[in-house]
């Protein structure tokens, strides 16, 4: 199998129909669909009984957030790649599969660019760059719908499920200290829906764990900058691991700060 998609799904039927519709016009047919629900109760499950024999595995029950369910489907993935496509995300077109695996790689993650598609209808055209760097992925970071990871490394590695939102953005940087090699696609993966997470807890939630992000001790960007120009050793990637280890008492507060935002929500209800 070459690669695994991947779709994490919670009371979304509609973006599960066009994720589903998505997937089953690529023109490529070396790949697998893994659907992990979120005990829905909005007819999810019984779509995706209808298409179950055109799905690898799936599961319908509750789960402790959105990088715990990712988890779950590394666990069953068969492919050689694995890629995260959410119910309401699509590829960009039916040849999107085709295009990237029509030649081998050689690299442990492939990225390219994406679409961003707002409530409102708009888009918005994001470019990612043709050599990514740690500096970059410090700064911003690449939509998780437009990487392909080799299931190998993400089996070995999953993801940390004490973030809630930014995992990713976390994976990305651990896979580069530890000198995974990353290959840029010239071409558009995927249309990315924005607006999943916009209100209420789940919106404190997002910039909590944003001024989380902001909040790394400035002598890991230092470092980060200088180790771009001058390269790595073993030193030195012990020595920002150190630095990224200091985030565990950023986490402690974040933590302590959203539980206060749900029991005042709670309260609120």
């Amino acid at each position: 199998m070459k690669v695994s998609i991947i779709t994490i799904n919670r009371n979304n039927l509609q973006g599960l129909k066009m994720t589903y519709e998505s997937i089953a016009a690529q023109s490529f047919s070396d790949k697998e669909w893994i659907v992990v629900d979120g005990d829905s109760t909005d007819g999810d499950r019984e779509f995706i009984e209808q298409h179950a024999s055109e799905i690898a595995w799936w599961c319908s029950e509750p789960d402790k957030g959105v990088y715990n369910a990712q988890n779950k489907g590394i666990v069953h993935a068969r492919g050689e790649w694995m890629i995260f496509m959410n119910s309401g995300d699509i590829f960009h077109d039916k040849n999107v599969l085709e295009s990237v695996f029509a030649q081998e790689h050689s690299a442990d993650i492939l990225y390219g660019d994406w679409v961003r598609v707002y409530e409102d209808g708009g888009e918005e055209k994001i470019n990612a760059p043709e050599r990514l760097s740690l500096h970059y992925i410090y700064q911003k970071n690449i939509c998780h719908q437009a990487i392909f990871v080799k299931s190998a490394v993400l089996k070995a590695s999953p993801y940390d499920e004490s973030y809630k939102v930014l995992a990713d953005w976390a994976k990305w940087i651990e896979l580069m200290l530890k000198k995974y090699t990353f290959e840029y696609l010239s071409l558009t993966v995927c249309d990315f829906s924005v607006g999943g997470l916009s209100s209420g807890t789940a919106q404190a939630l997002t910039e909590l764990e944003i001024l989380r992000k902001k909040e790394f001790p400035p002598a890991l960007i230092e470092t980060i900058e200088t180790l771009e120009k001058t390269g790595y050793d073993d030193k030195d990637t012990k020595d920002i691991w150190k630095l990224v280890r200091q985030r565990n008492t950023y986490r402690r507060i974040i933590h302590a700060a959203v539980r206060l935002c749900r029991l005042i929500e709670k309260i609120r209800s």
